[in-house]
């Protein structure tokens, strides 16, 4: 398993947590989910899927991982104990303070934002497309951190994981009027120039890090990891791409992963 590779985050780095993001090498996987895909969903061979995530597993220390059924919403999922199977429940966000429970944010160009609270020995794994990122489940995942555990924000460290750059993700017209609903007018950092047909590339990395501060969390316990999962097919699963080289819907996907030590 010497070929894995995993993504570390500065502002999650210290004693008593495991995270990592991974990446699309040191797996099984055949074809367009070559190699470490880690997504149940699609039509690689389960067995193969089930083989990716014991080996993430064991080459981080942890008994196994868990997810959710993601459906691009805003629920946020309590895990108190291992579920009875590989996932969680329907939802785009996990919280734990169960220590040795591995929660994973499943993406192929999506946000993946891992959270960390180290007062209250507690953490969250958040799936944020452009879809969750206009109903705030990064926000509601801290809301409901807050509820739990007693987060509170400023406390909180976060990290934002590789995903699809706005030079690569063009959306229309109607997904950049939610966006402005949100942010207000919106500028370069966010998009690129408009298109004749009024659409432009869009950074929902950059959103989602202007969503964590604006809910209270410090800009100096956030880190961003800028890798782009469209243009760097070697080392990430992309769904853009996979559409745009004839492989619509049959791609992988790397996660993101966060647990207290057990």
């Amino acid at each position: 398993m010497s070929d894995l590779e995993f993504l570390y985050a500065q502002s999650l780095a210290g004693d008593g947590l495991v995270h990592a993001f991974t990446t699309r090498t040191g797996g099984v996987s055949e074809g367009p989910y070559e190699s470490l895909n880690l997504t149940w969903s699609r039509d690689d061979n389960k067995d193969h899927v089930a083989e990716n995530r014991a080996r993430v597993a064991r080459a981080l220390g942890l008994e196994r991982l868990v997810f959710a059924n993601q459906v691009h919403s805003a629920r946020v999922i309590r895990v108190d104990d291992w579920p009875e199977t590989w996932a969680a429940g329907d939802g785009d966000a996990l919280i734990t303070n169960v220590p040795g429970l591995a929660l994973c944010t499943q993406v192929a160009d999506c946000v993946p934002v891992l959270l960390h609270d180290p007062e209250n020995h507690a953490v969250g794994a958040v799936h944020s497309g452009w879809r969750g990122t206009v109903k705030k489940i990064t926000c509601a995942t801290i809301e409901a951190m807050g509820e739990a555990y007693g987060t509170r924000s400023e406390d909180l460290r976060a990290a934002i994981g590789p995903a699809i750059s706005k030079e690569n993700y063009r959306v229309g017209p109607e997904v950049l009027e939610e966006f402005e609903a949100l942010f207000g007018t919106l500028d370069d950092a966010l998009t690129g120039p408009r298109d004749l047909e009024g659409g432009a590339g869009l950074d929902v990395a950059e959103a989602v890090y202007r969503q964590l501060v604006a809910a209270g969390v410090t800009v100096d316990r956030i880190s961003r990891i800028r890798a782009c999962t469209f243009a760097d097919d070697a080392r990430f699963f992309s769904s853009r791409r996979a559409a745009r080289d004839g492989y619509a819907g049959q791609f992988g996907g790397q996660c993101g992963v966060i647990a207290l030590e057990p």
